[in-house]
């Protein structure tokens, strides 16, 4: 087994030759004698853990520990600092700056030694982690990918047949019979499409296709897809555009509709009586004006504790068995891929009154003038 690498940065090199002695031939050292050279040689190659002095000329230790804390690529190197400083405040700032550890001089050999040997374990034991969390996830995917085309391929002439038995048909048991079956298989394929989108989402290679388009008549169609269910239910279904918006943006449209109408058949699921409506508003925020929706809705309305967890894969806000509202939980978690993929955020909010409010945001997008002049 390779061994594990301990950097030792101090300016001062009886320091640095008695930490090299605590720590004898089990790890292999590196040395460096101020912030800047270490900064170079961390950058050339991670150390798997650094000891760090505070007090040296030019870049001092903290201001290492907070450049390599800033930098993704250095942030997961543990840093213990070893110093002469010993006063509380000086132990709280370097403990705050994200050292592990905190060891003052004069250094015990022994304490040094076992802190190193503690930390690098429980590193060891975070990366085998990370390694297996990676492997698990990528397991996962492949799982979705696969047995989402498995179902899926059963799944078309199933409807196909059943919708060409129907249109024949003229018991009306027999058709009753088929109505069902053609309904459960659509649940099905419904769900079967969450998982293949699921997969997707997650896989590399999703870009966005930002093209100009009119925002109300865009909202009009995405609303008037979900009018035959608002009537079906009894359900009220309105809408408000903020005047501020302008006339037209750009978006990926295919996203954003996908996304809205997710929102809105959530909204729709769990509304028995009331109304969904939906209000498109401009949050013009100093340098980053961006589009807010919101879907209200009258339904059962969350618990305070339900509001992040529900956008966690395959969670809904009944987790029981026996739930009233069955699924697999995963519109929500599409809902929140997408809105970050397109650059948002999504969040929920228990409505005053009763019910819940949706909403999501993404970057106000305008298109070129010369391209506004075109949209229709």
């Amino acid at each position: 087994m390779k061994r594990q690498t301990v950097m030792i940065v101090d300016d001062t090199l009886s320091n640095i030759e008695l930490l090299s002695e605590s720590l004898g031939d089990e790890y292999e050292l590196i040395f460096a004698t101020s912030g800047a050279d270490a900064l170079e040689l961390i950058r050339a190659d991670k150390p798997d853990l650094l000891l760090l002095d505070v007090m040296m000329p030019g870049m001092d230790g903290y201001q290492l520990c907070t450049i390599l804390k800033g930098d993704p690529a250095t942030r997961d190197i543990p840093v213990i600092f070893v110093t002469a400083m010993c006063q509380e405040e000086d132990e709280i700032k370097g403990l705050e700056l994200g050292a592990i550890d905190y060891v003052t001089k004069p250094i015990s050999p022994h304490i040094v030694r076992a802190r190193v040997k503690n930390h690098l374990e429980l590193k060891r034991y975070r990366d085998l982690l990370e390694t297996l969390s990676m492997a698990a996830d990528r397991a996962k995917k492949e799982f979705l990918r696969s047995i989402s085309h498995e179902l899926r391929t059963p799944l078309t002439p199933i409807l196909g047949m059943t919708d060409l038995v129907l249109t024949s048909e003229e018991d009306d048991d027999k058709r009753k019979y088929l109505s069902l079956v053609q309904k459960a298989a659509m649940k099905l394929l419904g769900i079967v499409e969450d998982l293949i989108e699921t997969s997707r989402l997650e896989g590399e290679g999703v870009h966005l296709e930002n093209s100009p388009f009119l925002l109300r008549p865009f909202l009009e169609a995405v609303l008037g897809e979900s009018a035959a269910l608002a009537d079906g239910k009894g359900l009220e279904l309105g809408m408000s555009v903020d005047p501020a918006l302008p006339e037209a943006i750009s978006a990926d449209q295919k996203m954003l509709r996908k996304l809205l109408s997710m929102v809105l058949g959530n909204a729709f699921k769990f509304t028995s009586q009331g109304e969904v409506a939906l209000e498109v508003q401009l949050r013009d925020e100093a340098s980053s004006p961006r589009v807010r929706f919101s879907v209200l809705d009258t339904g059962i309305g969350l618990a305070q504790e339900d509001l992040a967890r529900i956008f966690n894969d395959f969670t809904q806000s009944d987790g029981s068995v026996t739930r009233a509202f069955p699924g697999l939980g995963l519109g929500l978690t599409l809902a929140r891929r997408i809105a970050e993929l397109m650059g948002g955020r999504i969040w929920a909010e228990a409505r005053p009154g009763g019910g819940s409010v949706f909403r999501f945001e993404i970057p106000l997008l305008l298109p070129d003038p010369a391209v506004n002049r075109t949209v229709a």
